[in-house]
């Protein structure tokens, strides 16, 4: 998917399990990323016929990552790419999948990243995969902790390089590389359980805050309504009355 100039594309969570190691671990995975993806991209352009010494130029320009492989030959590519097609067949595969743009993957692979610069990039991940098509969604540390480890659901065991950010002090650095690195808003308050996020960006470009306030207030106010005693019977009455005229 192509947005504001950029190529958007999914993969398995699971592509990034362990990627958190280590420098070699991290390129490692990313290579694995980019083979699925290329082979994802390969698939719905229908396998189209491209001679072979195309084929290298085809992948690169389709990603969106200009001579990321180093003139790899189709041969090549499909030898890469056969257990990653066996294991993530489309069709079998229905687990979590997160989305990155061509970009920031091209800035992981090519520059050294901190630690935690790789947890502001699993956790700006997974926050994409919690909002999914939603304006602003609510999360914890535990469950988005879970997901920087590329599970679905929350889990209690998490790799040490990923347990220490449910720790309090960790998880606050967490939250700043989030809004600074990768502008997603966070709000809570002292009666929300947890919080909430959003990546809608303001008129200048940074993280709405302000909006997201706005849509929590707005719910907060919804949900109150609909649990009051009062308005409940008196809807109640009200359908009774409804129902009773039209029968």
């Amino acid at each position: 998917m192509r947005k504001n100039g950029e190529i958007y594309y999914n993969f398995p969570a699971e592509l990034m399990r362990g990627f958190w190691k280590s420098e070699e671990q991290k390129s490692k995975y990313f290579l694995e990323i980019v083979n699925f993806c290329a082979y994802d991209v390969w698939c719905k352009k229908g396998r189209c016929e491209i001679a072979n010494e195309n084929f290298n130029k085809f992948v690169c320009e389709e990603l969106g990552l200009k001579n990321f492989y180093d003139n790899i030959s189709k041969a090549s590519f499909y030898r890469k790419t056969v257990e990653l097609r066996e294991k993530y067949d489309h069709n079998n595969f229905k687990r979590l999948y997160f989305s990155v743009s061509n970009t920031m993957l091209d800035e992981f692979c090519k520059k050294k990243k901190t630690a935690e610069e790789c947890a502001g990039l699993l956790a700006y991940l997974s926050v994409k995969s919690i909002l999914g098509i939603r304006g602003f969604a609510k999360t914890n540390r535990f469950f988005l902790t879970s997901r920087m480890a590329c599970n679905l659901k929350c889990e209690n065991t998490l790799p040490d390089e990923i347990l220490k950010y449910r720790k309090r002090y960790h998880f606050d650095k967490l939250k700043t590389i989030l809004y600074c690195k990768f502008n997603v808003s966070i709000y809570t308050d002292k009666t929300i359980r947890g919080f909430y996020v959003s990546l809608r960006k303001d008129e200048n470009g940074k993280p709405d805050i302000l909006w997201l306030a706005q849509q929590v207030s707005e719910l907060k106010k919804e949900r109150k309504e609909k649990s009051d005693p009062l308005k409940i019977a008196l809807l109640e009455a009200r359908r009774k009355i409804q129902h009773h005229d039209s029968t």
